[in-house]
């Protein structure tokens, strides 16, 4: 059967054509937003993409655009489709830059969405690629699914037992990484991201400077494998010392993306791609435990060993079997020579070797490659007595925090406490879930005790509980659609968002920060967009107009005078509301002022000073006047 994206922000829209595709025959995903849109597409990596036009954008670009610029989409047919059914197409006039195979103006058109689809999908099935990575990830992924909970670790386990060859993509937001594995190992990482890749890693470690690392993307783009592009920045490394970069490399990359807790992933199956990319051997497992103690929160590690706290851990027998492939340094070699069931688990996390959080990682990491196991009562010792009671280790004494961290710490702890759920987080109303989330999680994180467990927070134990209890309240609060608005009502109402004069309404707010963050990205589309549905939520309020004057000013096609007189359109609307209105006036005298009428700019703008003096948008506005 095949696989079919469908993308598109109208609830009732998505849902018909949801059951209308299925009914046609295709395995239909059903995203709302550009961010899972591009996660599905890349994880899932389906046979035909339909996405709607008015789509949100993401990083600027359109869907269709990115999906079509990545390096699994030149193939993959894309259709687009409009609110036809609605009453509000765009015209074709609106794809040209999407890059897209077709348009259908109303995708509810009996017959017309279904047919286009399957036309579409028998061509690309006559081009499909027969052999290498296009081919392997052609095929349907043996697995999928999201990041949140952290999936990956397991995953990676899995491989490994099973000795499995394949390509583990993973995909957050417009970012791509693939992991090649080869009899259970990961041999090779490529990523989308230009700070992911090979010459950045070797800026990191000091091997190539700024300008030799230039150098060898560019000799990489040109397809010379890596040894010539060192050789072309004039970095001599070959033979066993290159082999050892790459693996450095392999191991860093791949303990990044097992820590990953945002986005989706799959795996397919398959060796075509070892004749496409060089491979190099690590320690299978060992970028599992790196990447837990870079990125896994401690109470992550922990849940799963919560329930032994009373037992005796023991060293299994596939810990020696294992151990190449763990990659144990010293220090965790050391405190996996004390689990030897005559300790309790609870004491040799408090009181073993190494820190909480690396007894804790150690732990978790043996529990989930099945190194170790535990008992309920201890082990007898060689030559004593079954009776003989477990061993015991003296409480290790905790060090003093040092006075730069606890004045951090404390600064930070109560400018949290005192915030707003939303500074709190470090976010603003415009925040989506998904960013809510996610500063929660890094928060959280930074802020809990148990990332300073070596040290003695007495002194500031209370303070870093009240900061927990703060961040999970403002968690609460904001990633709840019905208590957030609530909130926002409320928090609307005591400040000040810029002398409104109609009744606040909450989503409209929040759309007006997000089309302003568009328009700072020069995005004026995806901002007329926000700004029209703000000003359809609460038609009241004259500010809005101004805010839709500007993005239709720079996003309305035509020549100047066209635009120049939509938008002078929806001033008139704003004036009318509050002739006084000043964001307005300015707006308008800077398009007379593009118009060359400098006179009336002139006039308009020392109104506005004549009203408020210290303008200082009306001042920038004059001083550019007749230039």
């Amino acid at each position: 059967m095949k696989t079919l994206l469908l993308a598109e922000n109208h609830p009732p829209t998505l849902e018909h054509l949801t059951g209308l595709l299925a009914q046609a025959g295709y395995t239909v995903s059903a995203v709302s937003d550009a961010v899972a849109a591009m996660e599905h597409f890349v994880a899932g990596n389906p046979d035909v993409v339909v996405v709607g036009v008015d789509l949100p954008r993401l990083e600027g670009g359109h869907v269709g655009q990115l999906i079509r610029n990545h390096s699994q989409g030149a193939r993959v047919p894309i259709i687009a489709i409009d609110k036809g059914h609605l009453g509000k197409a765009r015209g074709v006039q609106a794809v040209l830059g999407l890059k897209v195979n077709a348009y259908v103006a109303d995708p509810l058109k009996p017959g017309e969405l279904v047919a286009k689809v399957d036309e579409l999908v028998r061509a690309a099935e006559a081009v499909a690629p027969t052999d290498g990575i296009d081919a392997l990830l052609a095929r349907p992924a043996v697995t999928t699914g999201e990041l949140k909970g952290y999936p990956l670790p397991e995953l990676v386990h899995l491989l490994y037992r099973q000795r499995m060859n394949g390509v583990l993509v993973v995909a957050y937001r417009d970012l791509t990484r693939r992991v090649f594995f080869a009899r259970g190992g990961a041999v090779n990482y490529d990523s989308s991201a230009r700070q992911d890749a090979l010459p950045s890693f070797l800026l990191e470690r000091g091997i190539v400077t700024e300008a030799q690392a230039e150098i060898v993307v560019q000799a990489l783009s040109s397809g010379l494998r890596i040894g010539a592009a060192l050789a072309d920045a004039g970095v001599e490394a070959a033979g066993e010392e290159l082999l050892e970069i790459l693996r450095d490399y392999t191991r860093d990359r791949l303990a990044q993306v097992v820590a990953m807790r945002e986005g989706r992933f799959a795996f397919y199956t398959g060796e075509e791609f070892q004749q496409e990319v060089a491979t190099v051997e690590i320690p299978a497992l060992a970028p599992v435990l790196e990447g837990a103690r870079r990125a896994i929160p401690l109470r992550v590690l922990a849940a799963p060993l919560r329930r032994h706290l009373g037992e005796f851990p023991v060293r299994s027998p596939e810990f020696g079997k294992d151990l190449p492939a763990l990659g144990l340094d010293t220090d965790d070699l050391k405190i996996a020579m004390q689990i030897n069931g005559r300790l309790l688990l609870r004491d040799l996390l408090a009181y073993g070797r190494g820190d909480l959080r690396r007894g804790y990682s150690l732990l978790w990491f043996l529990k989930l490659t099945g190194g170790v196991t535990f008992s309920a009562a201890p082990l007898a010792t060689e030559g004593a007595a079954s009776s003989a009671g477990p061993d015991v280790i003296a409480p290790r004494k905790r060090k003093s925090l040092p006075a730069e961290l606890a004045a951090s710490l404390r600064e930070g702890a109560v400018k949290i406490i005192t915030s707003s759920y939303f500074h709190s987080l470090g976010l603003d109303i415009a925040a989506d879930m998904e960013a809510v989330k996610r500063a929660y999680h890094e928060t959280a994180m930074k802020f809990h005790p148990d990332n300073y467990a070596e040290f003695d927070l007495s002194d500031l134990e209370d303070l870093l509980d009240s900061v927990q209890e703060k961040l999970t309240a403002s968690y609460r609060v904001l990633s709840a659609e019905d208590k957030r608005k609530a909130y926002l009502q409320f928090l609307l109402s005591k400040l000040d968002v810029g002398g409104r004069a109609s009744a606040i309404n909450p989503e409209a707010e929040v759309l007006i920060r997000r089309g302003e963050s568009y328009l700072k990205r020069k995005d004026y589309r995806m901002a007329l967009q926000l700004f029209e549905e703000a000003v359809a939520l609460n038609p009241r309020e004259p500010e809005y107009y101004s805010y839709l004057a500007w993005a239709t000013y720079h996003a309305a096609l035509g020549p100047l005078k066209d635009r120049a007189k939509e938008a002078q359109k929806v001033l008139k609307r704003a004036l009318s509301l509050n002739p006084y209105l000043e964001r307005a006036q300015i707006i308008s005298a800077i398009i007379d002022n593009d118009l060359d009428d400098a006179t009336s700019a002139r006039k308009k703008l020392l109104k506005v000073l004549e009203l408020n003096p210290n303008s200082k948008l009306a001042k920038a506005a004059l001083r550019k006047v007749g230039r």
